[in-house]
């Protein structure tokens, strides 16, 4: 409990300096949601699930490119007295906190603790994360979402009420990114499977799993109806036609098209997860040996069987951009990491080191690392 204090009060200093410097971006995404959360702030909680664009990016009328997720915590964040130019910076970095704490803890059920806690020292430091540091958008929210909800089916094996914890991660993740939620139940059902054959999965696992893989339909009935009481118009014609269209624009013929697509995205995982990656592919190479332990074998399999399924997911529109599989990088480049830990007597030493003598060393590494961010501007 010491050491997650240590994690609040660096959240609660980097909120106080994003305030006091009243920190801006030049990213276009990050403008855009930061200008539709501040108007949402403004309105009746009761329209909150319609937001609209307000001139941002230029669009008027009902946002519905996605649901109203990323909206609502800044805005509750505004309505409390905090500055909501910032509000939803300080959610992303809520997020980056929860996300590396819950992939922290996953982790740690299959390898060593100090191995899996290096992960909040190195995560930080690949490419994604140097880009996404302090922004104002949906990726670190879809991330932390998925990995609760995991998280949440995990600890639900022996503790059923952590089922509710799953249930929450998931809705998040659903309300936040809408059709990649399902990334939740799937990641959720290949943990499972990961874990069988190191502890029982027990009545509890599956009730969770069970209820994560009726909340993508349950939540999109009932947000349907929600919305249409609010506007009159329908949300899920416009997002599952207009937004989530799978027609190829491309020029080669279907599957070619969506090989093409996850073959793009397996090039920019390389790099993003970069260096970690290549220790990833390091340890797909040895994976049917005796040359890694069990715990990191069982973990490279479900963070790279969970990588596939997002890249899969997202293959499947013809609309590209590096951030969709944002999930990706981060449970690739983990994978490199424990590999590392077991392989390298030296990476090893390090873990044990850092984990012994500076427990407190990864927040405090993080908060530096977006001070830097603030900074530089």
């Amino acid at each position: 409990m010491r050491v997650f204090g240590i994690w609040v009060i660096v959240l609660v200093a980097a909120s106080i300096v994003l305030a006091a410097t009243g920190y801006r971006t030049r990213d276009a995404d990050s403008r855009a949601y930061i200008a539709i959360a501040s108007a949402l702030a403004e309105r009746p909680v009761s329209t909150w699930i319609a937001p609209q664009w307000w001139g941002a990016w230029g669009g008027q009328g009902l946002f519905r490119e996605h649901p109203a997720g990323t909206f609502i915590p800044p805005a509750l964040l505004t309505r409390a007295g905090y500055p909501p130019a910032q509000s939803l910076f300080v959610i992303t970095l809520g997020a980056q906190i929860v996300a590396m704490l819950a992939m922290t803890g996953l982790a740690s059920c299959l390898v060593p603790a100090a191995h899996a806690r290096l992960l909040l020292w190195t995560l930080p430091l690949i490419p994604i994360a140097f880009v996404f540091r302090v922004r104002a958008n949906q990726e670190y929210l879809l991330l932390a979402g998925l990995l609760v909800a995991v998280l949440g089916v995990e600890r639900a094996r022996t503790h059923a009420m952590w089922a509710v914890v799953a249930a929450l991660g998931a809705l998040f993740a659903l309300l936040v990114k809408g059709v990649f939620g399902v990334l939740a139940p799937a990641m959720a059902a290949l943990w499972l499977w990961t874990r069988r054959s190191h502890a029982r999965v027990g009545a509890g696992g599956w009730i969770a799993l069970g209820v994560l893989a009726s909340l993508p339909f349950a939540s999109a009935w009932i947000y349907e109806r929600a919305y249409v009481a609010v506007t009159g118009q329908s949300f899920v014609d416009y997002y599952l036609g207009a937004r989530i269209g799978l027609d190829s624009g491309g020029t080669l013929p279907f599957p070619l098209d969506k090989a093409a697509n996850a073959l793009w995205y397996a090039g920019r995982v390389i790099w993003y997860a970069a260096p970690w990656s290549v220790a990833a592919l390091l340890a797909v190479a040895r994976l049917k040996g005796h040359a890694v332990p069990d715990g990191a074998r069982a973990w490279a399999r479900f963070a790279l069987l969970a990588s596939a399924a997002t890249i899969v997911l997202v293959a499947a529109r013809d609309t590209k951009a590096d951030r969709y599989i944002f999930p990706a990088y981060f449970l690739v480049g983990s994978v490199g990491v424990i590999y590392a830990c077991s392989q390298w007597a030296r990476v090893s030493a390090l873990a044990e080191r850092l984990d012994r003598y500076w427990p407190w060393g990864p927040a405090i590494f993080w908060l530096t690392l977006v001070l830097g961010r603030i900074v530089i501007g």
